[in-house]
């Protein structure tokens, strides 16, 4: 996975219905944040193909939802489900949101990998903006001045950041906030 904050997140699609699986994929493929890199109809296929490809995302329907375990080792999963009785197992094996298909658009799903992102790492709703901003390659000055806040303060929370990351480095906080893999929880 790439720690280049202008590289798309890579997008394994996994949907049993042919038609289906076409309408998400044209969807992603139309965002410059996004990149399908596979798309299969089967949950076992796509733990295989996860495990060779290592994508930041994987989309999977409700009827595959009994590889939402495996998938979520690596990756962040996304459960499609047309409601929130359906998507609960996939949920509760791990993925860390749902989406309504044919309902959401691309930014329902980069804000739902971003309020993943935030919950696991722990930031607070400023962190969370502040590394939004940092995650589109702007510097302190221009973070400051697009929020109305000094320099200085940016440069507190960034530090708050790094710290609650346990990261150094903009590049391997992009990264986490992109959610690669490092920043799962454990499994129990």
């Amino acid at each position: 996975m790439s720690v280049d904050e202008t590289a798309p997140l890579r997008v394994l699609v996994v949907d049993g219905d042919h038609h289906a699986r076409t309408a998400v994929v044209s969807l992603l493929e139309g965002s410059a944040e996004l990149e399908v890199i596979a798309e299969t109809s089967d949950g076992h296929d796509a733990v295989t193909l996860a495990g060779r490809l290592r994508p930041d995302i994987v989309l999977l329907d409700a009827g595959a939802a009994r590889h939402t375990a495996p998938l979520s080792r690596s990756s962040r999963v996304f459960v499609l489900a047309p409601d929130q009785e359906t998507a609960e197992p996939a949920l509760r094996d791990g993925a860390c949101g749902h989406l309504v298909p044919g309902a959401f658009t691309v930014l329902d799903l980069i804000r739902g990998l971003r309020a993943a992102s935030r919950l696991t790492l722990g930031l607070s709703a400023r962190e969370a903006e502040v590394m939004d901003l940092i995650a589109t390659g702007r510097s302190n000055g221009e973070i400051a001045r697009q929020l109305f806040l000094s320099e200085k303060t940016v440069k507190n929370h960034v530090n708050r950041i790094y710290s609650k990351l346990g990261v150094s480095s903009r590049a391997t906080a992009i990264a986490l906030w992109r959610g690669m893999v490092s920043i799962l929880p454990p499994r129990d």
